[in-house]
């Protein structure tokens, strides 16, 4: 089945409001979701404009349509959180943050970022 992907509105972006790339962190560790452009919302519904995050860990934005893996790499925050802790062991770890429409699928490379963290 032919995925209808949402579109993206000019301008939108997501952003991690309390990490920065390099940034040396202890597990467990809060991450806030920062997003622009779009709204927030538990999944389900197919509503333009809006969607959820996940954190895909040591991985990167999937492509536009693409549905979301659930696995222990890929994390979804379905109820529509905009903050979440995470636990990782120590080490050098990405996080790519993704946003998603209400059915799972991926917004594309515009609506990710990844930055990389220390664990401790």
């Amino acid at each position: 089945e032919e995925s209808k992907a949402l579109a993206v509105p000019e301008g939108a972006r997501v952003f991690f409001t309390n990490l920065t790339d390099s940034q040396k962190v202890t597990s467990p560790f809060m991450v806030q979701f920062g997003i622009e452009g779009m709204e927030v919302e538990a999944a389900g519904e197919l509503n333009e404009g809006k969607g959820h995050h996940h954190i895909i860990i040591n991985g990167s934005s999937l492509e536009r349509g693409t549905v979301v893996p659930a696995d222990s790499l890929n994390i979804h925050y379905g109820q529509g959180q905009t903050e979440a802790e995470l636990e990782l062991p120590a080490g050098t770890h990405t996080l790519t943050m993704q946003f998603a429409d209400g059915y799972h699928q991926s917004y594309g490379e515009q609506l990710s970022t990844t930055i990389t963290v220390e664990v401790e």
